[in-house]
């Protein structure tokens, strides 16, 4: 089976229409015919029918079946051509969440190198939803990420490398910085700081102000966690984030968060379930799992 005729008779499902379909494309309308009757013949049944050679183009039982499949197929195969495209790299490529790779990345270059292992590792950053789906396409290898929960389903294999508890940060010049614990209802009036709708900080900031029932004033929305520990140092709003990621910040100061979810997040070394390392791409991740 031709995986182009597979591309056609998707987007065929979509348009219903040979003429769009093979505009999309950029090719003849004989050219989506051919590839129909292709697959027709592939599967020894229609996927199509008409009523009439003009009359509006529907889908049969089978090419619902075909259809349903299709994306599957497709991107299986994709994730295919790139592991054997890469079969005998050297390299791993890891994508990183940010705070992850504030907090837990300069350890890993550090022994890496130790281990003349550096050369062997190519990273990338995104948020936590962004890197699974680049991990299920197969774009990246790995990823190191912050979940809400460890991984329980059959497409991804998982370590949980550490669990972190999530933590108001204020200013030190901030009033709120008297406090060493505070209850997260008594925030609706504050300015905070928060990561975009990828990241999983701002999952778990919008359930803490669902429950808190109030709606919160947002003055900056960031994909970058420096940047939102430098606002939150330099007093212009505060935010919610893991444990280790504001560790060690002169003028920060960490406040535990009462009456609320005790959410957690769990930073893990994620794989797509049939994923198969190389001999290199081994060492580097057991360096990293030893860290």
């Amino acid at each position: 089976m031709n995986s182009k005729d597979l591309i056609y008779f998707t987007k065929l499902v979509k348009t219903k229409s040979f003429t769009e379909t093979a505009n999309y494309f950029g090719i003849s309308q004989p050219s989506i015919s051919a590839a129909i009757k292709r697959l027709n013949a592939e599967f020894k049944t229609n996927l199509f029918f008409q009523r009439s050679p003009r009359g509006k183009l529907s889908i049969t039982p089978a090419g619902q079946i075909l259809y349903n499949r299709s994306n599957e197929i497709l991107k299986l195969l994709n994730v295919t051509r790139n592991e054997v495209k890469r079969a005998n790299d050297i390299k791993i490529r890891i994508g990183i969440s940010p705070v992850v790779g504030k907090t837990f990345l300069p350890t890993v270059l550090k022994i890496l190198e130790k281990k003349h292992l550096e050369k062997n590792l190519e990273t990338s950053e995104a948020g936590s939803r962004k890197l699974l789906d680049e991990l299920e396409d197969g774009k990246i290898d790995a990823g190191l990420i912050n979940l809400l929960s460890p991984i329980n389903n059959s497409k991804f294999a998982s370590q949980v490398l550490r669990v972190n508890s999530i933590k108001l940060i204020v200013s030190r010049e901030n009033s709120l910085a008297k406090y060493n614990t505070i209850d997260f209802n008594k925030l609706s009036s504050e300015n905070f700081i928060t990561m975009n709708n990828q990241f999983i900080h701002r999952t778990i900031f919008d359930i803490y102000c669902r429950e808190a029932h109030f709606r919160p004033k947002i003055i900056y929305l960031t994909d970058n966690i420096s940047i939102l520990l430098e606002l939150v140092r330099q007093n212009m709003g505060i935010a919610l984030v893991t444990d280790k990621a504001a560790e060690g910040i002169d003028n920060i100061k960490v406040i535990d968060l009462i009456n609320t979810s005790s959410l957690k997040t769990y930073t893990s070394l994620v794989f797509r379930s049939d994923f198969r390392l190389t001999q290199k791409q081994k060492e580097v991740v057991n360096t990293i799992k030893q860290i």
